[in-house]
């Protein structure tokens, strides 16, 4: 697979930036199907990172980009990204993915039809903001389903949960560190001897600290017992802050001039350089000026200093305390007074239980900051699928995929969409019964699948051409329609329905051999919903949909949730749906239905039970994150092709409830119930197990075998 990286970073300049994308393309590297060019906007004049690029990386700075279409030289804009990237590709070869990062890069390159497809995008920060419209970027590559790969989970859920973000095109892959280039130390080593050793490398940015920083050194001086190590970076921001840029440049002179014995400070070093004198620390100045306190972007130096045991000196702030755990010793309160004094006590600590327990903490987060485990989890996102050579197909297939209605297939297309081997065509239909245009299959297609047994299934079973194949998936809708009886199965080579119950619908109604139905409930994300449960899991019921009322059945869910509540008033339920007056087929049909919704609605207001007790979600696509503050899933239906949503909810570790809807004990027996309040004592016993964690566990891999993944392949298979 051929790579290009593309960054807006000045590969000439040391700072957290740069090493990221020098430690990118190490990473990448270490995927053995990868080709990698890394293409840089700017001329390369400092080749201090350049030089420790692994050597099968070939370097192309903007001089060389800039001479295939004669441009002068100097700097490449965003704007120019796509026409260069194309003649580039007629002179060099296409490249099957762009690496980018820099949201300007981004958005050209989504924007081009014969780019957009190929593009993975690096988000460092995704929170977005009330006061500025979304990104371009975030609004083309949520269409297209780019991939986008974050540093932390809190910016996977940020995406997700305030952009709309598909959730499985999300990577979560935190700072890139390679332990190989130093030994980290045991958890236990000893205690070097020794001044204590206080270490910063970056930036000299003024939010970054560097006040307290100075003010630090100036305090310790000449301490015989304490030392300041200061690995400086570029200059940053100069120009607004000229008052402290001059106390820097004295600073450099006093240093210099021999007044503080306890300081060193050193610029422009190699990375290797820069890690070794890191490596020597005994404490690491990570703080910045409360500014920061809503970023979502793990610093690299952060990572690298634990890789050594260098336990640092952080924010007391969400990231930092998700990433470190609460007990961590070394959270400062940056809006305190006394920062400088603060830190000088901490490395008073070295001798400490404290300091043991920090050094432990580190190197548990250096051991998932590991090379082997993030270039893999690398490769994935840029790939699209875990390994190298895990292809789906054993030959090129060109796919032709008829139907009304994507929503159920668009992380299964997603799979296909990364293997080189499979080629996909759309054939849309305005509705189950009309095409948009007048179906054909093109010469070199060799597979129609019909998603949905309509109108298209009925078409493409009448028409095939020889040489083809045919396989239709069919949901719960169409078994109760007329289009089966009107399919010609003889020239069909395979049907996929979701459950036993509708295996033997179809081959009774229809007399089709069982042999030739394929019992596939619907694929689930089962990685992306393996993630730790918010402590009001416990207690919360989750329901998802509620439309139309005939089929869901809120009226039983409420009869239910009641009954519990009488036997624990600590449960409450959540409703993830679109509201029924939001669903015009739905609220204006002509019949009982926006009676019974409204009786319902009542009820949940006006019954001392439920009031305050119920809450509504509005339907989006963040699932998984959803699933976090879910505990039990309950499915009150009096009809489901497979209820995906209780597939959902057991990967992630909830206790289904499940009414004994048709097909249901096949799929979720023993946790189907013909009287839904019989389910109550076991839920009552589940959320006070001492084992919760083990048993959630053993839910999700119950349904493991539904992951996208397997589905994909047993597809192809067929």
């Amino acid at each position: 697979m051929k790579i290009a990286v593309l960054a807006a970073q000045n590969f000439n300049l040391i700072d957290g930036s740069s090493i990221w994308l020098l430690n990118t393309c190490k990473l990448l590297a270490m995927q053995p199907d990868f080709e990698i060019d890394l293409l840089l906007r700017h001329r390369l004049e400092n080749r201090v990172l350049a030089g420790e690029l692994p050597e099968r990386i070939r370097v192309c700075d903007a001089d060389t980009l800039n001479a295939v279409t004669g441009q002068p030289g100097g700097d490449i804009a965003a704007a120019q990204l796509p026409r260069l990237l194309r003649a580039w590709e007629e002179l060099h070869g296409r490249y099957d993915r762009f690496f980018v990062r820099g949201e300007a890069f981004a958005t050209c390159l989504l924007d081009d039809p014969s780019i957009c497809d190929r593009v993975v995008v690096y988000a460092p920060s995704v929170i977005p903001s009330v006061s500025v419209p979304e990104p371009d970027w975030v609004q083309m590559g949520r269409k297209q389903r780019c991939p986008v790969v974050v540093q932390s989970g809190i910016a996977k859920s940020a995406l997700e949960s305030l952009s709309d973000y598909p959730a499985h095109v999300v990577h979560v892959v935190p700072p890139i560190v390679l332990q190989e280039e130093g030994a980290a130390p045991g958890a236990e080593a000893t205690v070097k001897p020794g001044p204590v050793c206080l270490c910063y490398a970056g930036k000299i940015e003024l939010q970054y600290g560097m006040d307290w920083l100075l003010d630090l050194s100036r305090l310790i001086g000449a301490e015989p017992d304490r030392r300041v190590c200061l690995i400086a970076g570029k200059d940053t921001h100069r120009r607004q802050h000229p008052e402290f840029f001059e106390e820097v440049d004295a600073f450099r002179a006093d240093v210099a001039a021999g007044l503080y014995p306890a300081v060193s400070l050193v610029s422009n070093l190699p990375h290797a350089e820069a890690k070794a004198l890191m490596g020597q620390a005994d404490f690491a100045f990570c703080l910045r000026h409360d500014r920061y306190d809503d970023v979502v972007e793990i610093s690299t130096k952060i990572v690298e200093f634990c890789t050594f045991g260098v336990p640092p000196i952080l924010n007391d702030n969400v990231l930092n305390r998700t990433l470190f755990g609460q007990d961590y010793p070394y959270l400062v309160d940056t809006t305190a007074p006394g920062i400088p004094a603060r830190i000088r006590e901490i490395m008073g600590s070295r001798d400490s239980e404290a300091y043991l327990l920090a050094r432990r903490r580190c190197l548990e987060i250096a051991r998932d900051f590991s090379a082997d485990f993030l270039s893999s989890r690398l490769g994935a996102a840029i790939r699209g699928h875990d390994r190298p050579g895990a292809g789906l197909s054993p030959v090129p297939r060109h796919i032709l995929i008829a139907t009304h209605e994507r929503k159920f297939l668009r992380q299964l297309t997603d799979r296909w969409r990364a293997d080189p081997d499979i080629r996909l065509s759309w054939e849309n239909w305005d509705s189950t019964v009309q095409a948009g245009m007048q179906p054909q299959v093109p010469e070199d297609v060799d597979t129609v699948f019909c998603e949905w047994c309509c109108e298209n299934a009925v078409w493409h079973s009448r028409n095939k051409r020889p040489g083809t194949r045919l396989i239709i998936r069919l949901h719960r809708f169409e078994a109760f329609r007329d289009f089966p009886d009107r399919v010609a199965w003889d020239n069909v080579d395979a049907l996929i329905v979701v459950s036993e119950h509708f295996r033997d619908i179809l081959s009774e109604r229809c007399a089709l051999d069982p042999a030739r139905i394929h019992v596939m409930p619907q694929y689930i994300d089962w990685h992306g919903l393996q993630r730790q449960k918010l402590p009001e899991a416990r207690f919360t019921v989750g329901l998802v949909g509620i439309n139309p009322f005939e089929h869901k059945r809120f009226d039983r869910a409420l009869d239910f949730f009641t009954a519990l509540r009488k036997r624990d008033d600590r449960f409450r339920l959540v409703v993830r749906s679109a509201m029924p007056w939001e669903v015009e087929w739905v609220w204006n049909r002509q019949d009982e239905t926006r009676e019974r919704f409204e009786t319902q609605f009542d009820r949940v207001f006006s019954d001392p039970a439920l009031a305050g007790a119920v809450r509504f979600d509005p339907a989006g696509p963040d699932m998984e994150e959803w699933y976090r503050g879910v505990g039990t899933i309950l499915s009150s239906s009096d009809s489901e092709g497979c209820h995906t949503a209780v597939l959902e909810g057991m990967a992630s570790g909830c206790l289904p409830v499940v009414y004994d809807w048709p097909g249901a004990r096949s799929l979720f027996a023993p946790h189907v119930h013909d009287d839904l309040c019989d389910a109550i004592p076991g839920l009552l016993a589940f959320v006070e197990e001492a084992g919760l964690d083990a048993r959630r566990a053993a839910l999700a891999e119950r349904v493991a075998r539904h992951d996208v993944e397997p589905y994909a392949r047993q597809v192809i298979a067929l």
